[in-house]
């Protein structure tokens, strides 16, 4: 509040607040009256994210000209940032800043994934050139408040950001990413729970969007590229449906053709080849130590490949309309983070899995099968062995 009070440009702040007790509620009501910020509580909180803010707009009575600027509480933005984003207010429904991790020294995980922002960033910087369109973010951005009552408000989903900027693509509503317009963000995920959390929230809720509006994006020009874009996650189905493929053809004592292997072989060598050294690279140029941090890049490969089945299965609940995810928001205060308990059954389950597979490459001498099988194994086993001792 106070460095939000200290910026050049009157905002006209005001917290959200859901699901807090009446003291601390109590404490933020005093800090917003010292701060000259306005304080509004939820009672019975409905919507997620989308409904809070829907209730902001409605609650203030803010006008099609005004913007609404989204702000999570532990972002930071300078005054230069807001001077970037508003250059764009004439001409876009709205603007997309650039996020740097804050916190990018708490974890080998948070450092992984600071070094995994450098290459989002630079994915939306090619995605506004290249179509005009990026996913809005759900904190930093500057969105149009007129635009919004024109799309029927923040969805009220668990996906309220990714889910806007669909609306905004299928209605032809500009959003432009500024890549000047800085905003410092706490990783979340420092350890593999928080990880967890998210990643099963943005999975589920990619999956909900693209089944919401699969048929109006492919319509659209570019609704090709944004399809891409969005089923990223169910890249995670194919990659589980393949390795338990590969895990009952070794079972199964049937080995892997030569042909194939070797088109498998010139497919991801080269792609993950690029990968890494595009990793590299971005973290060589923005001050990184690329030597120490490629174990950085490993926690977080290691994380995705732990959490790949959890990950396929919330895309697929998505994409289908099964079930649901419980909704919360993601862990952050990441300094000072402990240990929570987790059920590991699933992780536990595929290492045994990979295990096994492997063993019978072993009985059945099967040469290609075990090559392609023991870089899952060294992944799975390091994997476990590094959550359970705490250190993922």
């Amino acid at each position: 509040m106070k460095r939000l009070a200290s910026l050049k440009t009157r905002l006209n702040v005001i917290y959200i607040l859901d699901n807090y007790d009446n003291e601390t509620i109590n404490i933020i009501r005093a800090l917003g009256n010292k701060y000259g910020l306005k304080v509004i509580h939820r009672e019975k909180p409905s919507g997620y994210k989308g409904g809070a803010l829907n209730h902001v707009i409605k609650r203030i009575e803010m006008n099609n000209n005004d913007y609404m600027l989204v702000l999570d509480v532990d972002s930071v933005l300078s005054q230069e940032t807001i001077n970037e984003l508003t250059k764009y207010v004439d001409s876009t429904n709205a603007v997309v800043p650039h996020w740097v991790a804050s916190n990018r020294d708490d974890s080998s995980l948070a450092r992984g994934q600071w070094i995994g922002y450098l290459l989002f960033f630079k994915v939306l910087k090619a995605l506004n050139s290249l179509i005009g369109w990026v996913p809005i973010l759900g904190s930093g951005s500057l969105v149009s408040v007129g635009a919004l009552k024109s799309v029927g408000y923040w969805p009220e989903d668990v996906l309220e950001d990714v889910e806007l900027g669909v609306r905004f693509f299928i209605n032809d509503l500009k959003v432009t990413y500024v890549d000047d317009a800085i905003v410092n963000v706490e990783v979340p995920p420092v350890n593999y729970t928080g990880f967890l959390r998210q990643q099963l929230r943005w999975s589920f809720g990619v999956g909900r969007v693209i089944r919401k509006y699969f048929l109006r994006i492919l319509r659209r020009k570019h609704g090709i590229a944004v399809l891409l874009y969005l089923g990223q996650y169910f890249a995670y189905v194919l990659q589980l449906v393949s390795i338990l493929m590969l895990v009952a053809m070794s079972i199964t004592g049937l080995s892997i053709p030569l042909w194939a292997f070797a088109i498998l072989l010139m497919i991801i060598a080269p792609t993950l080849s690029l990968y890494l050294y595009s990793l590299i690279m971005l973290d060589k140029e923005y001050g990184g130590d690329p030597r120490r941090d490629v174990f950085a890049i490993n926690s977080v490969n290691l994380a995705f490949i732990m959490a790949l089945p959890r990950i396929a299965i919330a895309n697929l609940m998505g994409l289908l309309g099964i079930g649901k995810i419980e909704w919360i928001p993601t862990p952050k205060g990441s300094r000072k983070w402990v240990m929570e308990s987790l059920n590991l059954f699933p992780e536990y389950l595929m290492t045994a899995i990979i295990i096994t597979a492997f063993i019978f490459t072993v009985i059945h001498v099967m040469i290609l099968n075990m090559l392609i099988i023991l870089p899952y194994l060294a992944g799975y086993v390091r994997g476990l062995w590094r959550i359970i001792d705490g250190t993922l």
